[in-house]
């Protein structure tokens, strides 16, 4: 009878496996299968309503659009993580919810038993297959809870918190074409006096990579509301950005000690803040002495091979200033890296590369990432 019981028990876990993400063939998909913010947004739902056992969706906020009346979207963030200790069997059919099972952590708070992994996408609209990966992960985490060891291993030990489009309203520009992306970069704030050339590159918008209160306005941001990199009118000027704030804040306490710059080496929770392209890993620029060299360190261990590391002036070539890093180190001492996905001068280069390359190239290297992310949580000013 045992042998039974547990022969049904696996017989459920595989088929669970497969329900994974129903409704594909609804999927808003454009430049041949990227999906659009509505479909990311949705995507998450999914998930959650799938695999209420390990998954929990929270809203955190409003587009632009949304706050002026004009449509837009709500912004999300799904967090992952394992049940009670269970063989594995057990955990692949209870993520699924049966019974009274819930997430063993998740909860909106600066208190947990678990490290957290925190990860954001598509901050800047047109950097496509960070959303697409994003997704990927989403799924490896979830689908592979209970089957994949090394999945299941993640979620027992973490929280991944996860915002699959951080600037929806962009991405709908992005995607307005469906066989040729638009080149939006900023979110779609049209406040300020129109622009000169209201081209694809230079149109109004906030830059939302530049727009966070951590050393807002310093070198690195651009004040000409018609530049890329515009860092809007004031600090968190956005709805976008105060969402993406107001999680941080939810989710970390500042783990300094008063008055001292450096943060402690027992210090949890990493940010990865997912853009394209470079292959870099980039650090924060006034990380204090120890803790850059130790996030110089962490960098290197989650990059995956051939990526280079270092600050903005290192990778990129150029200052940066009101980042996500910024503002998760700088406020909260977090530990937080900014990794750009996609070759330099290669097959599946720029912007946006054609959709194969996301399953061929770019995911295996950013699954290898967020995998060595993970397990760096826990103490990442240690590794």
């Amino acid at each position: 009878m045992r042998v039974f019981r547990w022969a049904a028990v696996i017989l459920a876990a595989s088929f669970l496996s497969g329900v994974g993400i129903p409704g594909h063939a609804a999927a808003q998909t454009y430049y041949g299968g990227y999906h659009t913010a509505a479909d990311m947004l949705r995507h998450a739902q999914t998930v959650g309503h799938t695999y209420p056992g390990i998954a929990t969706v929270y809203d955190i906020g409003e587009s632009w659009l949304a706050t002026q009346g004009q449509g837009g979207h709500r912004l999300q963030a799904i967090c992952l993580t394992g049940i009670a200790p269970a063989p594995m069997p057990v955990k692949a059919v209870a993520k699924a919810g049966l019974g009274l099972v819930r997430p063993d952590g998740c909860a909106l708070s600066t208190t947990s038993k678990k490290p957290k992994l925190l990860l954001f996408a598509q901050i800047h609209a047109r950097e496509i297959a960070t959303g697409e990966l994003m997704w990927r992960w989403i799924d490896y985490l979830a689908d592979g809870y209970g089957l994949d060891p090394d999945a299941t291993a993640i979620l027992d030990s973490t929280e991944v918190w996860i915002v699959p489009v951080a600037n929806p309203d962009g991405v709908d520009v992005v995607a307005a074409d469906v066989d040729q992306p638009r080149f939006q970069r900023k979110n779609v704030d049209d406040t300020e006096p129109s622009c000169a050339s209201e081209d694809e590159a230079n149109r109004r918008g906030v830059d939302l990579e530049r727009n966070f209160s951590g050393r807002w306005g310093e070198e690195g941001a651009e004040a000409n509301p018609c530049a890329q990199d515009y860092r809007g009118a004031y600090p968190a000027s956005e709805p976008e950005t105060r969402a993406l704030e107001g999680l941080l804040s939810a989710l970390f306490a500042d783990q300094r000690e008063p008055g001292i710059d450096e943060v402690p080496d027992s210090a949890v929770g990493l940010l990865i803040d997912l853009h394209a392209y470079g292959n870099y890993v980039i650090t924060p620029t006034m990380a204090a002495p120890d803790d850059a060299a130790q996030l110089r360190n962490l960098a290197a261990k989650v990059a995956p091979t051939g990526f280079a590391s270092g600050t903005s002036v290192d990778t990129v070539g150029y200052p940066t200033s009101g980042t996500s890093m910024d503002q998760a180190y700088g406020a909260l001492g977090v530990a937080a890296l900014v990794m750009e996905i996609g070759p330099r001068d290669a097959d599946c280069v720029g912007f946006f590369p054609e959709y194969s390359c996301v399953d061929r190239l770019l995911w295996p290297q950013i699954r290898q990432a967020f995998s060595a992310a993970a397990w760096a949580a826990a103490a990442p000013y240690r590794q």
